[in-house]
């Protein structure tokens, strides 16, 4: 980006320096008598000689200012999500399993507490601005996946339930650049695994006129034991920071 910045400086600069240099050979044909190289004394077809050449250089200065206009609207913005669970890192979702007596792994459910909610963030690292923005989150061995407010269910299986979610913004609806958008919360309670140790968030991330951005986040879902562990080992990592 900075790069990108100090190209439209120097073009600036270049073309303030070209309308001077030619402003200054139109004046210096018409006042101080110069002739160019022309072999003529004909003042007329010197000044007009000067135009001609000033208008030539103002061409090639608005095509260069039309070219870096037209790259400033076609660039390519760069969107990534931000999926934040309470009591997790962003885009690492950690989550306890119910108790279960018959202490099997398959079909564990995640106990409903705090830990379930999460915050969705749509960020563009781009300067451009992101246009008709949608994300689609598909689960990959969970199942019991609820309704989301502001999300649409886009796949459904009898055995397993909502699949997969979608949200879009709409043809009106941009993402700015160096900017994040704030989607509609997630919510994970009764939720169940499904494959033990495999399941996981796909995430895919499209907008107007870029390839479709996909994102594999793995979900973990550990026994009580293990949970008081991660727990215990992420409060040291945060009072470090």
């Amino acid at each position: 980006m900075k790069r990108l910045s100090d190209l439209r400086t120097l073009t600036t600069i270049a073309t303030l320096a070209i309308i001077a240099a030619g402003m200054t050979l139109v004046l210096g044909t018409i006042f101080s008598g110069w002739t160019l190289g022309l072999r003529t004394d004909d003042r007329a077809v010197i000044v007009n000689t000067a135009l001609v050449i000033y208008t030539c250089l103002l061409t090639a200065a608005a095509a260069v200012v039309a070219l870096l206009a037209y790259r400033a609207a076609t660039g390519r913005p760069e969107l990534d999500i931000e999926i934040t669970f309470n009591f997790s890192s962003p885009n690492e979702p950690v989550f306890v399993a119910e108790s279960d007596e018959d202490d099997t792994l398959e079909g564990r459910l995640i106990a409903g507490f705090k830990q379930t909610w999460a915050t969705v963030g749509l960020r563009n690292a781009s300067r451009y601005a992101a246009k008709n923005p949608g994300v689609r989150i598909e689960l990959e061995g969970l199942g019991g996946f609820g309704g989301q407010d502001g999300w649409e269910q886009v796949a459904f299986t009898t055995s397993v339930g909502v699949s997969a979610i979608q949200w879009d913004g709409g043809a009106d609806s941009i993402v700015h650049g160096n900017w994040s958008r704030v989607l509609p919360p997630l919510d994970l309670a009764g939720v169940r695994e499904l494959v033990p140790g495999g399941a996981a968030f796909v995430v895919t991330i499209v907008a107007d006129g870029v390839s479709p951005v996909i994102r594999r986040l793995p979900v973990r879902i550990l026994n009580q034991d293990e949970y008081a562990i991660y727990t215990e080992q992420r409060a040291q990592r945060l009072a470090q920071a």
